[in-house]
């Protein structure tokens, strides 16, 4: 493998937008070679990895964490209707589902459990080449056959090998994510967890196999090069680039002081996939109102490409609040900004108790399966309007949910935000992520996957659907877990740090409606954490779309036959529809009636008309028109 260092970095400066601070770099990132992964198929293959991978935030701040758990009263909440349990919209269905199994060496498969905690990250391909990560290790199968692809007699590449890197170096917080449009794949992790040696690892794959050479790179882990370690990577793709947010940890202080603001890196992700130079430039000290936005988390497009650079956050680690901060960066050569605008929610979120498992000891608050903080973690954008989720704590009763929120008119200067929890009377819902599965452009629909745990059963994967009418489907489960996890010595247990979920793409790289991946967390004997994979369906609850705007048949038309003109609509309005002959005269008003969003069909009966050619207009009161021209014998 070739392996070339350059490291080359700008002169910052230090930037205002309004009420948001920031300073900005332009950095070349390190470019450590081009990687063969079937080079090391002769040598033997080996993982190491510690039973807890570094904490979000770091020791400190998770002791601060665990006192603010036993502080929470979900008491102070206000009681929420049930709007999670509705008959109005239906449940979502699962089709393909695998565990992250490696093959023993009679080809066997068998599941695997890597570290703790399950850090899930997964992507799927247009052509169906699934890859994950989980921990410290990465996995790809054809799931059209069936076979693991990644070379090496497991189908297991660890992090390690993917970096390039020697065995004293830890890699953990792997985050994949797909291109449709180029057809790649891109891997981000991180390595170690101290000022000196902490980096962001990004991997592009050289082809749409990822079994072929990955071209990969370093970027410091300190760009301010002052004592920081980077950590909790979250990644999305704009049109020309690679975003990455990441937090700065000041280790060896307590939590009120260490914590140095997150990050934004912007990566021209073409120089990527081709191998050469990539400069990229890195946001810090990003401060709103002169205090540091914590754990921004980038809102990926719809189609999993964002047309807008746009990032959330909140106060996670706060016992009750109800302000969303939207962010919005955008970039020109002359005149960068970053913007924030503080939401207020109908409905206030909170720091999550943690999951209960049948071993738990629910008298304190800190052991269980640990939710982490209120953060957000999974965003989309389309039109206007993004939604995202978070764990949260609410006031139906003491097991942690799914905040979902909803911020509507979000490039206006009259953005708004209301949301909504999903709860359960006797399960901890945790780490959720979101994916669009609308059919229809207008559409607000959405699937939810999350993990889930409770006293009487034990941890596994579910998923809920959002419909078109705002209102929440019945969950049901992907995969249920066949015991507890208990991987340390008392009930204090790692949940995971991610939830991953994807949309699938045809053949063209255009979404597939209504089909989105998950890959969430489970548990299976003899006590161990394991990753599962499913393929999830929306059940939509409007008719599909006429292809193409419709059609208008038959044409020519006959005495006895009666025509039809299909046609759709992304609103909904009043229409009318009117005949005029071929020189553009008025010839009668045919119907008009108000017409909710989606397909429609008008037919005429044109029996009493004289022979020639006739022009049909459809007019709507939001805008819509259409124009068919048809000839009668």
């Amino acid at each position: 493998m070739r392996r070339i260092f350059v490291v080359l970095v700008f002169i910052g400066s230090h930037l205002c937008a309004q009420n948001t601070s920031f300073n900005s770099q332009r950095i070349r990132a390190d470019f450590v070679g081009t990687i063969d992964l079937a080079q090391d198929t002769n040598k033997a293959s080996a993982f190491i990895y510690p039973t807890g991978a570094p904490k979000p935030g770091g020791n400190s701040y998770q002791d601060f964490l665990a006192k603010q758990k036993k502080k929470q009263n979900f008491i102070n909440f206000p009681t929420t209707t049930n709007s999670s349990k509705t008959l109005s919209t239906p449940q979502p269905l699962k089709g393909f589902g695998t565990s992250l199994f490696r093959l023993t060496p009679s080809g066997s498969p068998y599941d695997y459990t890597g570290g703790i905690p399950n850090d899930n990250a997964m992507a799927i391909s247009k052509d169906g080449i699934l890859c994950a990560a989980v921990n410290s290790t990465f996995w790809a199968m054809d799931i059209h056959s069936g076979e693991l692809i990644m070379p090496g007699p497991i189908g297991i590449t660890s992090l390690r090998q993917m970096a390039g890197g020697n065995s004293f170096e830890n890699y953990y917080d792997p985050k994949l994510t797909y291109d449709p449009i180029q057809d790649r794949f891109i891997l981000v992790f991180l390595k170690d967890n101290d000022a000196a040696n902490s980096r962001i690892i990004v991997c592009f794959s050289s082809t749409n196999n990822p079994a072929d050479p990955w071209h990969v790179y370093r970027l410091t882990g300190n760009p301010l090069n002052n004592n920081r370690w980077t950590d909790f990577p979250a990644i999305s793709l704009s049109k020309n680039g690679l975003v990455i947010t990441a937090n700065l940890i000041i280790p060896g202080v307590s939590w009120q002081v260490g914590f140095d603001g997150s990050v934004i890196w912007h990566l021209d992700k073409y120089s990527g996939y081709s191998g050469g130079d990539i400069n990229a430039t890195v946001y810090t000290q990003i401060s709103h109102q002169g205090k540091f936005t914590r754990n921004l988390h980038a809102v990926r497009g719809y189609n999993n490409i964002a047309d807008k650079l746009y990032f959330l956050s909140n106060r996670n680690f706060d016992l009750k609040n109800d302000t969303i901060f939207l962010i919005e960066l955008q970039e020109n050569p002359n005149d960068t900004t970053i913007n924030t605008t503080a939401l207020v929610s109908n409905i206030p979120y909170g720091v999550p108790p943690n999951g209960k498992q049948e071993d738990t000891d629910t008298s304190d608050a800190s052991k269980g399966l640990q939710t982490n903080d209120g953060r957000v973690l999974g965003a989309i954008q389309k039109d206007d309007w993004i939604q995202f989720v978070s764990t949260t704590a609410h006031g139906n009763n003491d097991n942690a949910g799914i905040y979902h929120g909803f911020i509507s008119n979000a490039s206006s200067h009259n953005a708004k935000i209301r949301g909504r929890i999903v709860h359960h009377p006797e399960r901890d819902y945790g780490y959720p992520n979101i994916a669009w599965t609308g059919i229809h452009t207008s559409q607000i629909q959405c699937l939810i996957g999350f993990n889930y745990t409770s006293t009487a059963g034990h941890p596994g994967v579910g998923a809920v659907q959002l419909g078109n009418d705002t209102t929440f489907s019945e969950p049901i489960d992907l995969k249920s877990g066949t015991t507890y996890v208990d991987r340390h010595s008392d009930s204090y247990e790692r949940w995971g740090d991610y939830f991953a979920i994807q949309n699938m793409y045809d053949s063209e790289g255009r979404l597939k409606p209504s089909e989105v991946w998950m890959s969430g967390f489970y548990g299976d004997g003899p006590q161990q954490n394991r990753t599962y994979i499913a393929q999830v369906f929306s059940q939509d609850t409007l008719v599909t779309l006429h292809p193409n705007g419709g059609l208008l048949y038959p044409n020519p038309i006959v005495d006895g036959r009666l025509l039809t003109v299909q046609f759709n609509l992304e609103t909904e309005q009043t229409i009318r529809a009117e005949l005029y002959n071929s020189k553009g005269q008025f010839v009668q008003h045919l119907t008009g009636r108000k017409l909710p969003v989606g397909p429609a069909e008008l037919l005429i009966d044109m029996n009493g008309l004289a022979q020639g050619a006739y022009i049909v207009r459809l007019t709507g009161d939001s805008g819509f028109t259409k124009v068919e021209k048809v000839v009668k014998f």
